[in-house]
């Protein structure tokens, strides 16, 4: 794998390609966009924000990538890299990680599939809507290409990746749909019923298991359907907090309970996911 001038990037004021002109891109209507002093490329345009900082912020970010350091989801990025590499078989590959956050999961995968010897010519990319995401990202693997944008508007050449990985990532599908080649895949992680119930116990005096959804996409034909899902023991307050940073549940809770919550020593919860890999049609 290497970096070159071959960029799938599309600006997102006129849709042209993006090409790199030192430590900057532009397009042929010379639309610009510099590279920040960490490598990565800010593509978010100010009328895709909803606020000034979108996604997560600095504290946030941090507490995923010290929390994911730790190895509690190691397995999991080991399970879900096999099923990946046993269902890519192009030599060359432009992969997306779509809403990478910190860049934990990308960075796993590239470096198991560089080790299998096999689809040397691959690009990994990384994309976030928090430019907190793809600053920590970038300085955890400069090799990989990211991005600050949205995944309800990629800024992804048409018919330009082999795969798309949306690992509890919202997102638009029309904007997967386009951005894939043919027999493109899409990967998509959803939480399991079971996951991180065990958490849910201590924040909710009434905790509620996931539902078991079933997604169908036009142009998209699910090909593999899998789960996967183990225990975990934390046996510390500030990973536990830092868990807790990283889920949805951080916000649905209220004040008082939070105070309570940094005071637990210890947490059992099963992680639990559902890996489907849809192929464009």
């Amino acid at each position: 794998m290497m970096k070159n001038n071959n960029y799938i990037y599309m600006c997102p004021t006129c849709g042209l390609n993006l090409k790199k002109h030192e430590k900057q891109f532009m397009c042929d209507n010379n639309h610009n966009f510099d590279l920040s002093k960490n490598g990565y490329i800010n593509l978010l345009m100010v009328n895709q924000k909803k606020t000034k900082n979108p996604g997560d912020n600095k504290e946030m970010v941090k507490s995923r990538s010290n929390f994911l350091d730790k190895g509690y989801y190691k397995q999991f990025s080991d399970k879900l890299n096999t099923i990946i590499s046993e269902n890519l078989c192009d030599e060359d590959l432009n992969i997306l990680d779509s809403g990478c956050g910190d860049g934990y999961f990308v960075a796993n995968l590239k470096e198991k599939l560089l080790k299998e010897n096999r689809n040397k010519n691959i690009e990994f990319y990384g994309l976030d809507i928090s430019k907190f995401a793809a600053a920590y990202a970038s300085k955890r693997d400069k090799e990989i290409n990211f991005i600050v944008g949205s995944n309800f508007n990629l800024p992804i050449m048409s018919n330009s990746l082999n795969c798309i990985i949306r690992n509890f990532a919202p997102g638009s599908n029309d904007e997967f749909y386009r951005t894939l080649k043919k027999s493109g895949k899409l990967i998509i992680i959803t939480p399991g019923i079971d996951h991180l119930y065990g958490l849910k116990e201590k924040l909710y005096n009434i905790p509620r298991k996931h539902d078991e959804k079933e997604f169908a996409y036009e142009g998209l034909k699910l090909i593999f359907k899998d789960e996967i899902k183990y225990s975990i023991d934390i046996d510390n307050s500030e990973d536990i907090n830092n868990l807790i940073l990283m889920t949805p549940y951080y916000w649905s809770i209220k004040e008082d309970m939070r105070e309570e919550v940094e005071k637990i020593q210890h947490l059992k919860t099963d992680l639990n996911f559902t890996v489907s890999i849809y192929e464009k049609l």
